[in-house]
């Protein structure tokens, strides 16, 4: 359409000036000679890319026609003649949000009154039904006088119609605006609004897109999808907490996470603004370019561990989570005991004497040990006073001397149990040390009948009940609800419990006995344990939905117990659902008599949530407590996903000087140390360790570093214990495949190929796509490997690992320039070269196509120096598994 010259008529109405465009029309600035005022008149473009814009543009009239309020810009007329039709819109003489926030520099109080009329003219709109769709701070005007007009209902609808007049572009609205049910083409209601509202505010109040500022709108659809935001505390931590809460619910990727409404949003708004007043704080925030906390570096810098953040935080969660339900008790109206009257209490490992050589006998002997073990953890769960320190700390210091022990628990209170036992009966001795001094405070004993597992349990709790007599059991009611044959069934179980290869039967098991003894509350606090363990090394994929129908079919008595409570943790945590996740956290805080669990808890919720800042907050704040080597690996976790790799390190090496053997430390320097390129000193650490203390994750790192040094031989066997351990992995047949190919052994490396094939086939995952593309590129079949890249392409992270696996595949499929993008993305993203130094990309050194690339990173192909530092995450940085 050719511009109409100024001055023209549309019907009564004088245009005088041109005001903007947009993909629909352009909007003209005139006059109403009639009434003689000025107007803004949205004319629809003669030759638009829509079959049905005049049925749009008519649509919008008919919307705007219902919303008269004071925030909302007013409809006067709609003028339609042979040259098109227009709308008659109130003339708002100001300017856009965006615009007026870059001209000036309010205050927070200023920014709240915005922020409430924007609320307003929502909530009119949505008590008639209508979702703008498209609110953004383009769409918002503010006129001289601080007054703002929500503009532009051109793709507006009312959620309870069902029209195809917006289905045209399939998805309406603007990119980096859009809710992610909006961007996935989802239904949608007013709380799709609140999304975008919760984005305008970002804006408004941190001075930043939560999404970044990247050029690609692919990319920023990806984020609001899939990625968690940066906190608003920490881009801008001078906001009130309340208000950094608020925008980071309106920003849930859930919606049901969201506030209900546009008017509730208004009321939190209003309650600020009296505090901020009533405080006399003006929290003014310019913005510089300058700044080192950005949205977008916050995506640069958490993209290399995406994938790994979740499964080490998973893991990691999955200990922290063990230990905290010891320390939690039914809330009660009297306060918990401050932290000044409290006590820590460990209990070491039973000391085992007599065991018989028999083997039937011996078994009992065993499980009459587990059945002392657990009932030691229910009854010492929630006393007044006092703390348990987790047993998955005290079991990993079994057999050192007891004076090393006390100083690596730092506790003030030991009980050591020893069992003693013949061939039908156990004694039981329970001893109360002072950890200061290693004085016995108290003793007591008893004799235990192996073939009588209820009355064995109830005698424990009995005599602990004398031991502890000065920190008496907030639940005095030890009935087990449970038969006696049932509750063997549960020992049994409970002795395996660290059984990888058979993980997914012994939770049959489990999920059969729940049947049986759905209100044995201990049954819960096993299953969340060991489904876990089966998440983290084993990599089934099942444990979200195992935990869901296990929380499904549990007694509404149980509602409020620890072992509830924390497996409805681990499925908010595996799930990604952190406003599920914060609710628990906050029930919890309520029930926690131990701060420094409660810090503990918080610090991986924020881990998770990908605020790091936040995160070492908390577990200083929990060592402040008690000095922990779990809580210094759980702090050296937070800072290797930060990339302060040097830092976690130092932090390891203080967890492991006060106990050499935690698994944990040692395991993930190994990590940090292969991450980033040191491939000796990690097969030195993992080997000094033994394969027979280390899980599937760190034996997988063990093998990839083998892997690099080609040490094929040994990468091999170690690659095929993993497979033992971990069944349905397949990635360790994937690289068992490679490594036969280098050893000259075709038929091996089909069968595997075919193997991991065969092993993923059933699965629809991206992860399992991902996995039968790498098999299907081994086995020759490029197309088939590509049409699985492409089929992941809207679901896969961005990240590392899938950047590195589609390397692997185009580097196998003979796809040199798609190989060497991956490749490039993956070293900007943080991987050391030495990565590269592998038989599968040997080729990239003798291509000129290359050479940018060998110069960039001289690491590449074996020149300079190969232990480049980097970040790479494509280790399994591992927690232990074993959680108690």
């Amino acid at each position: 359409m050719q511009p109409e010259q100024l001055p023209f008529y549309i019907g009564r109405y004088r245009a005088t000036a041109r005001l903007g465009s947009g993909g629909m029309g352009v909007v003209y600035l005139a006059t109403d000679e009639r009434l003689n005022r000025l107007v803004a008149i949205k004319k629809l473009l003669r030759n638009p890319n829509s079959s049905n814009a005049g049925e749009r543009i008519r649509r919008e009239a008919l919307l705007l026609a219902q919303l008269n309020h004071n925030n909302i810009v007013q409809l006067y007329d709609v003028v339609e003649g042979n040259d098109g039709i227009a709308l008659v819109m109130e003339y708002v003489d100001g300017c856009s949000l965006d615009r007026w926030q870059k001209e000036r520099s309010p205050g927070l109080p200023q920014k709240l009154h915005l922020l409430k009329q924007i609320c307003a003219g929502l909530t009119r709109a949505h008590s008639a039904g209508i979702i703008h769709r498209d609110l953004k701070a383009e769409n918002i005007l503010v006129d001289s006088g601080g007054n703002i007009k929500i503009t532009d209902f051109g793709i507006a609808k009312n959620w309870q119609e069902d029209s195809d007049l917006t289905r045209e572009q399939h998805i309406a609205g603007s990119w980096g605006a859009m809710s992610p049910e909006q961007a996935q083409g989802k239904p949608l209601d007013n709380r799709s609004d609140l999304f975008a509202l919760g984005v305008l505010a970002y804006r408004l109040l941190c001075g930043q897109n939560p999404f970044g500022d990247n050029s690609s709108p692919y990319v920023i659809v990806d984020r609001i999808v899939k990625s968690p935001h940066p906190p608003a505390a920490r881009l801008a931590p001078e906001l009130p907490q309340a208000l950094c809460a608020l925008l980071d619910r309106l920003l849930a990727k859930n919606p049901q996470q969201r506030p209900l409404t546009a008017a509730a949003v208004a009321d939190e708004l209003e309650t600020l603004l009296l505090q901020i007043q009533g405080s006399g704080s003006s929290f003014t925030r310019t913005h510089s370019a300058t700044e080192t906390v950005t949205a977008e570096s916050y995506y640069h810098q958490s993209s290399g561990s995406r994938k790994w953040l979740r499964r080490t935080a998973v893991a990691a969660l999955a200990l922290c989570t063990a230990g905290a339900a010891a320390f939690i008790a039914i809330r009660e109206v009297t306060a918990p005991p401050s932290p000044a009257e409290s006590k820590y209490i460990a209990v070491l490992e039973p000391q085992e004497v007599g065991y018989s050589q028999d083997a039937s006998t011996a078994r009992a002997q065993r499980l009459l040990g587990n059945n002392v073990q657990s009932a030691l953890k229910q009854g010492l769960s929630g006393r007044r006073g006092l703390h348990l320190v987790s047993f998955s700390e005290s079991r990993r210091l079994q057999g050192q001397p007891l004076r090393a022990q006390a100083a690596s628990l730092n506790a003030d209170l030991l009980l050591i149990p020893s069992i003693d036992c013949d061939t039908r009966s156990c004694e039981l001795s329970l001893e109360l040390l002072d950890s200061s001094t290693l004085a016995v405070i108290n003793s007591r004993s008893t004799r235990l009948a192996m073939e009588e597992g209820l009355e064995s349990r109830a005698r424990t709790l009995h005599q602990l009940d004398g031991l502890l007599a000065d920190f008496p059991a907030r639940n005095t009611e030890h009935s087990a609800q449970i038969s006696a044959e049932d509750y063997l069934t549960y020992l049994e179980i409970y002795e395996r419990r660290h059984d990888y290869l058979h993980l997914g039967e012994l939770l049959d098991r489990l999920d059969a006995l729940q049947e049986r003894a759905s209100h044995f509350a201990p049954l819960y606090d096993l299953y969340g344990e060991m489904v876990m363990d089966q998440e983290f090394n084993t990599r089934a994929a099942e444990a979200d939905a195992r935990l869901a129908k296990l929380l499904e079919r549990a007694p509404a008595s149980l509602a409020d117990t620890p072992e509830i409570l924390i497996n409805e943790l681990r499925l908010a945590v595996l799930r990604n659902e952190p406003g599920q996740a914060e609710a628990l956290l906050a029930r919890l805080e309520l029930t926690l008599p131990d701060q420094a669990s409660y810090h503990q808890l918080r610090a991986f919720y924020h881990h998770l949530r990908g605020d790091y800042a936040l995160a070492l907050e908390h577990i200083d704040s929990a060592l402040a407590l008690r000095t922990s080597y779990a809580y210094l690996s759980q702090k050296a976790l937070t800072l290797t996903l930060r990339g302060d790799m040097d830092a976690a390190n130092d932090v390891l090496r203080q967890a492991i000087a006060l106990n050499a053997e935690s698994i944990d430390a040692i395991s993930l320097l190994a990590a940090n140390m292969l991450d980033s390129g040191n491939v000796g000193e990690t097969i030195r650490i993992l080997s000094d360790a033994g394969l027979d203390r280390i899980g599937p994750m760190d034996t997988y790192n063990l093998c990839l570093a083998y892997y690099i040094e080609k040490k094929y031989v040994e990468s091999r066997s170690c690659f095929e214990r993993v497979s033992s351990l971990a069944p349905k992995d397949a990635d360790p047949l994937l690289y068992r495949a490679e490594i036969a190919r280098e050893l000259e052994q075709p038929d091996v490396a089909l069968d595997m190929a075919r193997r991991a094939l065969e092993l993923t086939s059933e699965r629809t995952d991206w992860e399992g796509l991902l996995m039968q593309a790498r098999a299907y590129a081994e086995l020759g079949e490029a197309e088939k490997a590509v049409e699985n890249l492409l089929r992941i392409r809207r679901d896969a992270p961005d990240d590392l690992y899938t950047n590195y696996a589609r390397a692997q595949v185009y580097i196998s499929t003979g796809d040199l320039l798609s190989a060497k993008v991956h490749i490039r993305k993956t070293l900007e993203q943080g991987i050391s070269p030495i990565w590269y130094c592998t038989a599968r990309f040997v080729k990239i050194c003798g291509i000129p196509a290359f050479d940018d690339l060998r110069q960039q990173y001289p690491g590449l192909c074996g020149s300079g120096d190969t232990n480049n530092t980097g970040n790479s995450q494509i280790a399994r940085n591992s927690e232990s598994s074993e959680k108690l």
